[in-house]
């Protein structure tokens, strides 16, 4: 008997069907204050799809300077729009011009350029409120990813450790 239920949960675990998985994400980077970033926004997609939405926020003193589709994404013929929804918010669209769809691949479809403000200390950059539309307009949700910016750490303190003055006090 033991057997038998052992070979049935055997069969059931092999008809399991696998849930298809769409995200978004940054890879985590590192940006000075006062510098320019350009990095790509990653489609990791297993669903074929006429286009998709999602909502960036943006950790302070981060800035959004421009944006523009990759080589990839002009390759299906998308159009691309970013408005902001308040500061440090933006929702980001990329639509066809024609009948085409993103097959499904891991590629970068969009590239943001950020710069960062003195005041800049780094902090979460999240890709949210993500959705796709399939090839026959029904619509469904992407996971998003949230990337980590740090400073880095020579940037943090005004005089390094090997540049300290000497005081002259021993003890």
């Amino acid at each position: 008997m033991k057997h038998l239920v052992l070979t049935f949960l055997a069969i059931l675990a092999s008809m399991t069907v696998v849930a298809q998985t769409n995200r978004f994400y940054i890879e985590d980077f590192e940006l000075d204050r006062d510098s320019v970033i350009s990095v790509p926004v990653m489609l990791a997609n297993e669903t074929a799809m006429r286009g998709f939405q999602f909502d960036l926020t943006l950790p302070e003193g981060l800035l959004l300077d421009e944006y523009s589709l990759t080589k990839y994404s002009k390759g299906f013929d998308m159009n691309l729009v970013c408005r902001p929804l308040s500061a440090g918010r933006y929702i980001v669209f990329v639509f066809p011009l024609s009948v085409t769809c993103f097959s499904p691949a891991t590629a970068a479809v969009v590239t943001f350029t950020f710069s960062a403000r003195s005041n800049f200390n780094g902090g979460d950059l999240a890709i949210s409120d993500c959705k796709g539309a399939t090839i026959d307009n029904q619509s469904f949700t992407i996971d998003g990813d949230t990337t980590h910016v740090t400073v880095p750490a020579s940037s943090l303190i005004g005089i390094p450790m090997d540049q300290t003055q000497d005081t002259g006090i021993f003890y």
